[in-house]
């Protein structure tokens, strides 16, 4: 269990005011006309929780972006991209040994590119695969210390390995995730959760919500203000005006009323009133059809989701490893794998590093787009 005064310590640091430059939404727009010179900052990794396969995954995508293929069937498993400078944040010597005990020791402790910096102090006998608040407290460091290096100017992007929510909770951070914690960071501007994968984006008006609340807090104001980030963004990521679908709520888009009235009464008059902002978004379209639509579509850039799962579910069938998590409307670039610590496998060498590793160049891309 934490001290209370560390706990303390890192409780404040969530609420310290953040300089004014990360408040001002044209800083990214700033931030893409000087990226000649923000190639050569790194990006800020945090560990994520210690009994998870955070670790794992983050060691394990280093490693392959940095070891030397010595034979055909290696080469396979070898990353060939130039390396991306990182600085990874959380207990060095604990990864190490990590590291040392996945037989990757080696290539990442002669790997210049990778910076190990101290933002907590892992048990050593913290038990695996099990919600604690030691662990909850270190992933809550390194994430706070991660974020407020891009914060500061040092690091260009963010990477999250997953953190456990009740680990999180037990520590005494009452957020539902990594998403809202960050937001409060960047003085709690109003944020959305984007799935990525290499066919299909898809946008949730709504995160860590029941489904009864999520319902509930459907609303002219909270759309919009949806549409606009995701405008917002993804223009910024894409250098263009991005191109939007609306799922829509009911069976068959409500059948013109006959299985709910939603479509009808606020979802197209809130298209129609986006429309004439100027955004370019089209809608609603049922859901059951909406992702095949805009599925390896070049005309479409997103799908906005009205819930959580309706916009997890196509993504997540479309593979687990490859499904990247970007916080939209933060002042940088986070992102994180799409999968969580994944307790039923932990310490077996199990955990597959393609999400974190599609994580990072997302992250390296769009923070120099």
């Amino acid at each position: 269990m934490m001290e209370g005064q560390q706990r303390l310590v890192l409780q404040l640091a969530l609420r310290r005011e953040v300089p004014t430059m990360f408040s001002n939404p044209d800083f990214q727009t700033q931030q893409a006309t000087s990226a000649s010179t923000e190639h050569v900052k790194a990006l800020a990794l945090s560990m994520g929780d210690p009994a998870g396969i955070g670790p794992e995954v983050l060691l394990k995508a280093l490693h392959r972006l940095g070891a030397p293929a010595c034979s055909p069937s290696q080469a396979e498993q070898i990353d060939t991209e130039p390396k991306i400078a990182v600085r990874v944040f959380g207990d060095p010597e604990w990864l190490m040994q990590r590291a040392n005990e996945l037989g990757l020791g080696e290539v990442l402790q002669k790997a210049s590119w990778i910076q190990w910096e101290s933002a907590c102090l892992v048990p050593r006998t913290l038990p695996q695969g099990v919600a604690s608040a030691e662990g909850g407290a270190c992933a809550v460091a390194a994430v706070l210390a991660a974020a407020n290096a891009v914060i500061a100017g040092a690091c260009r992007a963010l990477v999250t390995a997953p953190l456990n929510k009740q680990a999180m909770h037990l520590a005494g951070f009452d957020y539902p995730g990594h998403t809202e914690l960050l937001a409060e960071l960047a003085d709690r501007c109003p944020v959305r959760m984007m799935l990525e994968h290499q066919h299909l984006r898809t946008v949730l008006h709504s995160i860590h919500l029941s489904l009864r609340q999520a319902l509930d807090a459907l609303d002219r104001a909270s759309l919009l203000e949806t549409f606009s980030i995701a405008d917002r963004a993804l223009g910024r990521m894409l250098g263009r005006r991005p191109r939007l679908l609306l799922a829509a709520l009911n069976p068959h888009a409500g059948e013109a009323g006959a299985f709910g009235r939603e479509e009808i009464e606020l979802l197209s008059p809130c298209i129609s009133q986006a429309q004439a902002q100027g955004f370019s978004i089209l809608g609603p379209y049922a859901a059951d059809s909406v992702f095949a639509m805009a599925w390896d579509n070049p005309e479409v850039d997103a799908v906005i989701a009205l819930y959580h799962d309706q916009g997890l579910i196509p993504i997540k069938l479309l593979g687990m490893d490859l499904g990247v998590n970007i916080t939209l409307g933060l002042p940088f670039v986070r992102s994180s794998p799409d999968h969580g610590t994944a307790f039923d496998i932990v310490g077996r060498g199990l955990a597959r590093e393609d999400s974190f590793l599609a994580a990072m160049r997302a992250a390296h891309r769009y923070s120099l787009a």
